[in-house]
This record gives structure tokens, C-alpha cells and sequence, in this order.
């Protein structure tokens, strides 16, 4: 007997073959680029939480004491943690805000609420870049925004101050 069809059935079992493992490469790769971003959004939302806490810890503790807050969750994409009062007037000049990123003036100036912008401010997907931290305001005096570099890691110190008959957590360097 002779295998005349097996033969001519081949190329096409090599071309679905290869056609296979591209869409399994394909879909490899896209899945790592999707863990990898998930990863900065956990940094990033790590980096939130902590400070949530530990600004909930410092509001309890009485006017005028300190707590050093060290974090080193922040994915190396973001260069600023920005600290801003909305309340107050944006007191650098937008050509400085425009250095950091170009769209952080604008973020800044529409926030009604907000109080942490990270920069550059689409570093992840929604929700970006800004965040509201309860009891968290900058003190009169301290520049609006109070943008803290991060080069591996950030600190600062949370302060409790006293403002009207309202306690709140401030932000200062060390």
C-alpha cells in the first residue's frame, strides 16, 4: 500500500502547528504585560493604604506629635507624591507643575476634593492619579502643592496640628 495522503496531509499539520504556537506566544505575552501593570496598581494602592493608616493613627494622637512615614511601594514610574490643599490657591507657577507632567496643573486645578496626586499622573490605568485621604490637609505656610520626589522610596513626616477647633494631619519634610 502506498501513503500517498499522508504525506500531502503535513504541511498543513506544520502550518497549524506554528499557527498555534504564535497565538499561544501571542497571548503569553500580553498576559505578562497585564501582570505587570496589575503590579504597579498594587504598589501604587499599597502606598495609599499605608499612608490611610497611618494618617488614622497620627489624627489620634495629640496636637503637635510626630510620626516618620517611609514607604518604599511606590513603582519607580512614579517620580512625585504631590500633597495638595484644595482649598488654597495653587502656589507654584504652572511651568513648574508642567515640568513634573503636563497634565498635573490641570488635575490640580479642577480637584474639589482630592489631596494625593501621583506623578506622572497616568502612570496606571483608572482610577488616576489622584486620591483623598481623610483628616489629611497641608498647613498654612507649606507650599500647595508639597510635591515629595521618589528615588527609591519616600519619606516625610505626619504631624497633628490644630486648625479653628479641627484637628488635622500635615505633611512636613524631615
Amino acid at each position: 500500500m502506498k501513503k500517498r495522503g499522508q504525506i500531502a496531509g503535513m504541511p498543513f499539520v506544520y502550518i497549524s502547528v506554528a499557527v498555534m504556537m504564535a497565538l499561544v506566544l501571542y497571548f503569553g505575552f500580553t498576559s505578562m504585560g497585564k501582570i505587570f501593570d496589575a503590579k504597579e496598581t498594587t504598589e501604587i494602592s499599597k502606598f495609599v493604604l499605608d499612608l490611610e493608616d497611618d494618617v488614622g493613627i497620627v489624627y489620634n494622637y495629640d496636637v503637635g506629635s510626630n510620626k516618620k512615614f517611609n514607604s518604599n511601594a511606590l513603582p519607580k514610574k512614579v517620580t512625585y507624591a504631590c500633597f495638595f490643599d484644595p482649598s488654597r490657591g495653587i502656589d507654584l507657577d504652572s511651568g513648574s507643575l508642567t515640568a513634573m507632567d503636563s497634565q498635573l496643573f490641570y488635575y490640580l486645578d479642577t480637584s474639589l476634593k482630592d489631596n494625593l496626586f501621583l506623578v506622572p499622573v497616568d502612570v496606571t490605568g483608572a482610577p488616576y492619579p489622584d486620591y483623598y485621604i481623610d483628616n489629611l490637609k497641608l498647613k498654612d505656610g507649606i507650599v500647595n502643592p508639597f510635591c515629595i520626589p521618589n528615588s527609591g522610596g519616600v519619606e516625610f513626616v505626619l504631624e497633628t496640628y490644630l486648625e479653628g477647633n479641627q484637628i488635622f494631619v500635615g505633611v512636613n519634610i524631615l
